[in-house]
Parts: C-alpha cells; structure tokens; sequence
C-alpha cells in the first residue's frame, strides 16, 4: 500500500515541477542576468568572470551553455531544462531511498516536504546552480554506505566540485566521516595509512581549486570578490553583540523555509524535532550515519562562513532540506513509539501530512517576477497601453529580451507620469516573498498615487500590483 502512495507522490512532484517551470514560467533578475550571460558569452568567455555581478562554478555553466548550443527549443526552454532534470533526479534519488528502507510510513511527511514545501520547488528550479546542491546531497545520502561509492566516489566529488560549491563541503564533511567513522588512534602511522587509503577522495577538489586560483587571477574577479561580500554581508556569522539577533532570525528562517512558511505550522513541525535532541545518543536510531554526515556538510559550511568565504543565506538553504527532513522523520519515528500515542500516531500522522500539502498549496507558486502571469491578466482586458514604473519597465523589458519576445502581447508599457491619462491601468514592482501574500513595501511614486486616491489596487501577481487608474 505505502509503495503505491509513494509512487503516486513521487509522479505528482514530477508532473507539478514541469507545470511550474514550463507551462507557468518565470525568470526573476539574478536569472535573468545570470542566463544573458550563458546566452552571450561563448564556452571560453563563461571560465572567466562574469558581467553583471553574477558568477557560477565552470562545469554548471559549460553544461548550460552545451544545452542550448546543440538544443532546437526556444533558448527559454533549453536554459531551464538542466535544472528541471536535476530537481526531478533528487526527487528520484530519494525515492530510492525510501525503497531501500522498504517504504515505511515514517518517510510520508518527509517525502511531502521534499515534494511539495514551495522554497524547496522554486529553489530547485531556478536557473542558479542550488538544485545541484540538493541532489548531490541526496545522491550522497543513498549511497555514502555502498561500497561501490567508498571505491569511486572521488569521480562524484570531482564532477560535483565542478558543479556546485557545496559539492566542496560535502566531499571534506564524508571525508572527515569517514575518519570519525574508522575509529583509528590519532597517530602519524594510522592517520597516513587514513590518507594513504582514501587519497583519490582528498584529490578530488584540486581540479575546482586551481580553477579557483586561476579565476582569482583573471580581470574583474577581485571587484566581483568585493561586491559580492557588500552583497552578502549579512549573510556572515557576526562574532559580536548581533550574533543573537542573527541567530534568531536564522532559526527563524529555517523553520519556515524547510517546514512552513505558515509560522504556526512550522513552528509546530519545529517543536516535532525535540525528541531527536532528546534521544539521539539512544542506540538503534533511525538516520543516524545520515544526519550526522549532513551535521558535518553544514559544520563545515559555517565555518567557512565565519571567515567570510561563503555566504549562509536563505537561498543557500536548499541543500540543507534532507538533513532537517530525516531530523523531523527520526523524532517522528521516537514519537510513535511512545506508550500513549502508538495506539494513534499513524492516524495523527497522515493528518498532519494532509494539512501540510494543504498549506503548501495555498502558496505553492511563490517565484517572483511572474511576467507571463502578468501578461496572461491584461490579454483579457480591452486595452493597448499600460501605464508602468520606472522598476516595472526594467523587469519587463529584461523579461522580454530574455525570452527573445516570446509572451509579449500587442499591448504597450509606458513610463507612468503625473498625468496618467494615456491609460486605465497601472502596475508597480513589488519583489515577491515566500510567505503567503508577503512582498516588499510598495514604491514611494505608487505610494504618493494611493495616499491622493488616484490609483486602486484590483488585483496582483507574484512581483508586481496591478491598480486601476480613477478618472
């Protein structure tokens, strides 16, 4: 029964991650400018520093770059297929790995937050490298114990280094597992005898780290260095006053991006993971190689965050799904052993299952800049001009270069001015958040219109308010 169910999810979260990133598609500016350059750059110009203060590791944009070079789709259909396969690998991987532990209920929920949890969705489609973060995590997951995986897994960690730069951490966090799993003495013989036997693992990040040494070296890499630490400054560890504050809303963050965005819910789901703090030097328990071998991928990460070489932020969280997801199954699996709840958990369970889907749902397409939603609301109005912001004009106008003009319509967008008598409607900018109905502040032009009551909001989309012009 539960391998039907499974299976079910499993065809439901491919089918659903098409629809998203093919029949509703969206491109917000970080992709958009990332993709020009994939789009305009030849294989040699991708190696070097990018324009637009983006960058991404060498074999990712080589891979994309290949992709729509030898594709006969629409460029906006080849540059999101690579990302596609790979979100729907993961998804298959950790099927795997649910067969491999014989479908047990305990997996349900787990399985649904990988599915279906929005951030997991958007940020596993995107054009940025950060689904191969994730499926790298869960191909690691399912086969880290393989003996096929301890003889070959250099050729894995090579290619994902190349790929992703949490492939970096993954490869030192199995690495240092793997000595705290051997149980040697710390002595220079057994430690060398340590090295001797996995040299090829410790190897395997040389080709990404003399690429990075030479990239370093090239044109614009330093000013790319500094912007992107004023970019992410926030997204250090501080070791001051505000560390705190910055643990607070990290926790924060976490619980609504790998449970919830609901607060309550994913607080609840949160609080559902004490039991595995409580119990986790208990023998027998469930996950345990696992968890600890991701505790040491994101132990890792961190510190190479303290010392400011790589940012931990919200959209870098994504890779982080798996552990929190077998956190939340292993305290699952205590709780359904405990004398006054066996005899209902499983009942609790699926509930608690169907009213996570059921909030996902409510705010499942959360990308932002949803341009082709916007041009799908006015195709139904009787209208040819539309009155734009200064920051709606640019979004447009990058979309449809982007997109070599595939969605625009007959219709016109035009600068709003004071006047507003070109048109009936208007639409501002407003970059959309992961929380239901949640967006940043309104811009003060649209602002200053709406306090003289001379604009109504009628309607939206993720990214941007549509109001209607009072005459």
């Amino acid at each position: 029964m539960m391998k039907k169910v499974y299976l079910v999810l499993l065809i439901s979260g491919i089918v659903l991650r098409f629809f998203i990133q093919f029949i509703f598609p969206t491109f917000n500016g970080d992709e958009i400018a990332l993709g020009n350059n994939i789009k305009y750059s030849n294989f040699i110009e991708l190696l070097h520093p990018l324009k637009h203060n983006q960058s991404a590791p060498p074999l990712y944009l080589l891979l994309q770059k290949l992709i729509i070079t030898i594709s006969p789709l629409h460029f906006w259909i080849n540059i999101k297929i690579l990302s596609f396969i790979s979100s729907v690998l993961g998804i298959l991987f950790f099927y795997i790995f649910i067969k491999k532990n014989k479908f047990k209920l305990i997996f349900l929920l787990p399985f649904i937050i990988l599915l279906f949890n929005p951030f997991n969705i958007s940020n596993s489609l995107t054009l940025k490298q950060y689904t191969i973060d994730l499926t790298g995590i869960i191909i690691l997951l399912v086969y880290f114990k393989t003996t096929w995986f301890k003889k070959y897994n250099w050729i894995f960690f090579m290619i994902w280094c190349l790929m992703s730069n949490i492939g970096l951490f993954a490869c030192a966090g199995y690495i240092l597992f793997r000595f705290i799993n051997s149980n040697i003495k710390v002595n220079l013989s057994e430690v060398a005898n340590f090295f001797k036997t996995n040299l090829l693992t410790f190897i395997a990040p040389i080709p990404y780290i003399i690429y990075f040494i030479w990239y370093m070296k090239q044109d614009g890499a330093k000013e790319l260095k500094e912007f992107m630490l004023i970019f992410w400054n926030d997204s250090f560890i501080p070791l001051n006053s505000s560390f705190f504050k910055y643990s607070l809303y990290t926790i924060h963050g976490l619980w609504i991006f790998m449970y919830n965005a609901f607060e309550i819910w994913g607080i609840f789901l949160m609080l559902l993971t004490i039991p595995f703090i409580i119990f986790f030097k208990r023998k027998g328990i469930i996950f345990k190689d696992e968890i600890i071998l991701l505790s040491i991928v994101l132990i890792i990460h961190l510190l190479f965050n303290i010392f400011h070489l790589y940012p931990f932020s919200e959209r870098l969280y994504l890779y982080l799904s798996p552990l929190f997801i077998l956190i939340l199954g292993c305290s699952l699996e205590i709780i359904s052993h405990f004398n006054n709840l066996k005899k209902y958990f499983s009942k609790l369970y699926v509930l608690i299952s169907i009213t996570t889907i059921f909030l996902y749902s409510l705010y499942l397409f959360c990308n932002d800049n949803d341009v082709f939603g916007l041009y799908r609301k006015f195709k139904k109005l009787d209208v040819r001009i539309i009155y734009a912001t200064e920051k709606s004009l640019y979004n447009l106008n990058s979309f449809d270069g982007f997109t070599d003009n595939k969605f625009k319509h007959n219709y016109s967008f035009v600068l709003a001015d004071s006047e507003l008598e070109k048109s009936k409607y208007l639409i501002s900018r407003v970059s959309k958040k992961i929380k239901m109905n949640s967006t940043s502040p309104e811009e003060p032009f649209i602002e200053n219109l709406i306090q003289k009551n001379k604009i109504k909001k009628i309607d939206d989309v993720n990214g941007y308010n549509i109001y209607e012009i009072k005459k």
